[in-house]
């Protein structure tokens, strides 16, 4: 499928840029993250909105951000092919939307008390989206990369 030139043109690109797109950017809100996990995941906060924004809202960015990177993309990142099923609109769809379901079905299980254990308020407040931030950030470098070569003044 071929690179969608008018992607970097999106509000999701922009997100992404905001997130990831340097590496002080990308410090700040892993740094964040992390604070917020932390806060919650040891029952240090024990607010519902800090699940609201660290562990739903945050993670579905990331995703729709992540799925729609891969999706705009040359086909292939780090030299690697992709899936057809992640270029592929329907498919692409479909697997967000089961990760978006997935998040929110966890957090509403967290918040309702039956998965309030601290591997699972870990996972969902910290673990993942960290994951899905480096993800975004390693994909961001390789299009830099893909775009403009190696040069290290443009990545930073």
């Amino acid at each position: 499928m071929p690179e969608d030139i008018n992607f970097e043109n999106k509000l999701l690109y922009h997100w992404l840029t905001n997130l990831v797109g340097s590496s002080n950017l990308f410090s700040f809100n892993l740094i964040i993250t992390i604070s917020a996990g932390i806060a919650y995941s040891f029952k240090i906060i024990q607010s519902p909105y800090i699940l609201l924004l660290f562990g739903v809202i945050s993670p579905i960015i990331f995703t729709l951000c992540l799925y729609s990177f891969v999706r705009n993309s040359s086909g292939s990142i780090l030299n690697e092919q992709i899936p057809k099923a992640f270029l592929s609109r329907t498919g692409n769809l479909m697997m967000m939307l089961f990760d978006i379901c997935l998040i929110i079905a966890f957090a509403l299980l967290i918040y309702l008390g039956y998965l309030n254990y601290f591997i699972f308020r870990f996972l969902q407040t910290i673990f993942f989206p960290i994951m899905m931030l480096i993800f975004l950030r390693v994909l961001f470098i390789s299009r830099l990369i893909e775009k403009h070569g190696d040069d290290e003044n443009e990545l930073y």
